[in-house]
């Protein structure tokens, strides 16, 4: 018996060709999802800790400035202050995601110093007293940590 040589040929793909091109196209379109979530969380968390920044920057300006006028802050509280760093508003102004700091002063580090000549910090600057402010920001994040910033700066009150 001879076999014929007449090969027919096939215009098409083949179901595993095709299920193969299908596993291959969900794969990088998962990936691509995966990559633009995860991006999106890093960015988020950028913006708040930025925004977190901003607010204690602004605390600290105004505790400072407080001071220099000569007009100390005595009822800040010991607790913290409440601050909203991030509010989520849908259409309907319904509040679905609120991310609340504390801010923190650091009562026991602004002891006052008097100024004296040679003193090294306030050498020839002032008569006044100096203040060491130490303020804190600090928020949850979704891990159950918390992030935290500090800034901590000295602050001269000027005589009247």
């Amino acid at each position: 018996m001879q076999y014929s040589k007449s090969y027919r040929k096939l215009k098409g793909f083949t179901l595993i060709e095709s299920m193969l091109g299908i596993m291959v196209i969900g794969l990088v379109s998962g990936s691509i999802m995966l990559g633009i979530t995860t991006v999106e969380k890093k960015l988020f968390k950028i913006r708040l800790k930025e925004h977190a920044f901003e607010i204690l920057r602004n605390y600290t300006n105004f505790l400072g400035s407080r001071i220099v006028a000569g007009n100390m802050p005595d009822n800040i509280v010991d607790s913290g202050k409440d601050v909203v760093i991030y509010k989520h508003e849908d259409k309907n102004n319904i509040v679905t995601d609120v991310y609340t700091a504390k801010i923190y002063f650091d009562k026991n580090r602004h002891c006052s110093q008097d100024c004296k000549d040679g003193d090294g910090i306030c050498s020839n600057i002032c008569k006044g007293k100096m203040y060491s402010l130490e303020t804190t920001i600090i928020w949850p994040n979704e891990s159950n940590f918390q992030d935290t910033i500090k800034l901590f700066t000295y602050q001269i009150e000027l005589p009247n």
